[in-house]
C-alpha cells in the first residue's frame, strides 16, 4: 500500500503531463482520497479526537488535512539549493508565494547561510512538511510529525546521494523525493 502511495504521490508531482486529465487537481485529489479513506476508516489510532468524533468525520477530517499536507506548495525548497535565481525570480515575479522565506531568512542570519543556498532550502522544506503535518498529529499521532520531518530529509538525502533514473518513473531526485513523501506519509497512518 505505501509503494502505491509513493506512486500516486510521484503522479501528483507530473509523472506523466502527456494525458492531460492527469494534470486536473480534482483527479489528484480524487486519488489520494480513494488511498487514504480505507486506510484511515480502517486504522486504529488511540487518540482523543478518534473517540470524540463521529468515525466518519474523523475520516473525512484526516483525509483532507492529509491530502493538504501532501499538495502544500514547497517551491524552492524541493530543489534543495539547486534551483536557479533566474527561475526563482521569474516565479516570485509571477506571484508564487515561498512560504516561511522571512522565518529561514531570519534563521539563516543567526546560522550564517546563504538565502536560496542548500541549507536554506533544507530548513524551508523542513518547515514545509513538518507544520503542515502538525494538525495531522492531532488526528492520527505524533508519528505524522516524524513523517514531515523524514520527508524533508528524503527531498535533501535524493540530491545528495545523486539518485539515477529509474524507468520514465523517478528520473530525478525530486522525483525521488516525491515517491519517499508517499510511502512515508502511508506508513505515518498505519
Amino acid at each position: 500500500m505505501a509503494f502505491l502511495s509513493g506512486l500516486i504521490r510521484r503522479l501528483l508531482g507530473g509523472l506523466d503531463s502527456r494525458l492531460d486529465f492527469l494534470e486536473e487537481r480534482g483527479v489528484k485529489i480524487v486519488l489520494l482520497v480513494l488511498l487514504y479513506a480505507p486506510i484511515v476508516w480502517f486504522g486504529s489510532y488511540g487518540t482523543c479526537l478518534e473517540s470524540l468524533l463521529p468515525k466518519w468525520l474523523f475520516v473525512l477530517l484526516t483525509v483532507a488535512l492529509v491530502i493538504i499536507a501532501e499538495l502544500k506548495g514547497h517551491f524552492p525548497g524541493f530543489m534543495c539549493g539547486t534551483e536557479s535565481q533566474e527561475y526563482i525570480d521569474e516565479q516570485v515575479a509571477k506571484g508564487r508565494k515561498i512560504p516561511y522565506e522571512k522565518l529561514v531568512d531570519w534563521f539563516g542570519k543567526i546560522r550564517g547561510y546563504e538565502k536560496w543556498s542548500r541549507e536554506w532550502c533544507f530548513w524551508q522544506l523542513v518547515l514545509c512538511k513538518t507544520v503542515w503535518c502538525i494538525p495531522v498529529s492531532l488526528f492520527v499521532g505524533s508519528q505524522f510529525i516524524f513523517a514531515g520531518l523524514c520527508v524533508a530529509f528524503a527531498y535533501n538525502a535524493m540530491f545528495w546521494v545523486g539518485m539515477k533514473n529509474f524507468k520514465n518513473i523517478l528520473c530525478s531526485p525530486t522525483n525521488w523525493g516525491e515517491f519517499w513523501q508517499g510511502v512515508l506519509f502511508c506508513y505515518a497512518l498505519y
